[in-house]
């Protein structure tokens, strides 16, 4: 069990570095769009299609965070109503769950992936399996924090949000 929860703390940190380093490439293919489009009334025809399509793989390398540190929107009011211990057991029921939807997600963008790799984009003239490639390792990613969060509740018998402060202290 640890040596799972040590693959998915390296691969939280990779999915992190990579989103960062998309996110930066968006922010500068945009400004020199802008740049050149306003100064010099010219504009490159693929850095608009390039940033959606790396926008597209930064929010699905981040939603595995967002798993990871308990941050999905829920609705949490009637937690204090149940007891801790059940509280475990039903995240479990729910985490099973989101991995069986994400896994149907990651399985049929998989398909996806592979119809339309024959395809081109418009302007960067990249197979259209790139960008929907996303998907499915979007998705895996998040079965992969799923499944490490479920485990490190039940080896610690408290829910994940009361173990977050250790995670964040080293992200």
């Amino acid at each position: 069990m640890s040596r799972f929860l040590n693959i998915s703390d390296a691969v939280d940190a990779l999915a992190s570095v990579l989103a960062r380093i998309f996110l930066a490439a968006i922010a500068l293919m945009l400004v020199v769009q802008v740049v050149l489009r306003f100064s010099f009334s010219y504009s490159l025809p693929w850095p608009e299609e390039a940033s959606r399509y790396l926008m597209i793989w930064v929010v699905m390398l981040t939603a595995s965070r967002l798993v990871r540190y308990n941050e999905l929107v829920r609705v949490d009011f009637l937690d204090a109503l149940w007891p801790p211990r059940l509280l475990v057991y039903r995240n479990l029921l729910f985490r099973l769950v989101m991995v069986a939807m994400f896994s149907l997600m990651a399985y049929q963008g998989w398909l996806q992936a592979e119809f339309a790799w024959p395809r081109q984009t418009a302007a960067t003239q990249l197979s259209w399996f790139w960008p929907y490639l996303a998907i499915p390792v979007g998705c895996v990613l998040v079965v992969l924090q799923l499944i490490a969060v479920t485990l490190r509740e039940i080896a610690t018998g408290t829910q994940a949000a009361d173990h977050i402060s250790e995670l964040t202290e080293n992200p």
